[in-house]
């Protein structure tokens, strides 16, 4: 099976947690992780052809990001914007991403506490409607809460452990 990661964190060098969670990955045979900020540093234009071209080839495709405010990273959503056109992933009988596999990884610095009564719901509601409107295959999220590390000691080993579930689950897909 064929994964793709597109991975976005405005912070990447400070975030612990990511660094964690892209070294387990990266170690996987058929996982290949996408960095947006490493491939378009400084407002760099999205290769639009590349990005669509490894979307295609994939089989099972995982956004994995920290939450910024509620959302995806500010890259991330530009990302979307230019590289999910109309005439590839909807409209006009073009839904190349039709059938794939979509699964939304994410960190937050809050604890789980914080999401619950609905809100993760709706920090997760963009990403399953767009999934949806491209007729991908949603199969859920996966968030990894408290990942602050001023307040959490252990968020490499919980980072890392929340990266071999992801993995587990990715082999069952």
């Amino acid at each position: 099976m064929n994964v793709l990661v597109i991975y976005s964190h405005t912070y990447q060098s400070q975030s612990h947690a990511g660094k964690a969670i892209l070294e387990v990955l990266e170690a996987q045979p058929g996982i290949t992780v996408r960095k947006l900020e490493e491939l378009y540093p400084d407002n760099r234009p999205i290769d639009v052809a590349a990005e669509q071209a490894a979307l295609v080839a994939a089989d099972v495709i995982v956004f994995q990001h920290p939450l910024f405010w509620f959302a995806t990273p500010a890259l991330m959503k530009r990302y979307m914007d230019e590289v999910f056109q109309y005439g590839f992933a909807y409209g006009a009988d073009s839904f190349k991403l039709a059938g794939k596999k979509f699964v939304h990884s994410y960190t937050t610095g809050a604890a789980a506490e914080v999401y619950t009564g609905g809100l993760h719901l709706d920090v997760e509601a963009a990403l399953r409607t767009s999934a949806g409107y491209c007729r991908m295959e949603y199969a859920g999220a996966f968030p990894l809460y408290g990942q602050l590390a001023l307040e959490n000691p252990n968020v490499a080993a919980e980072a890392k452990a929340h990266a071999e579930r992801l993995v587990e689950l990715l082999k069952t897909l």
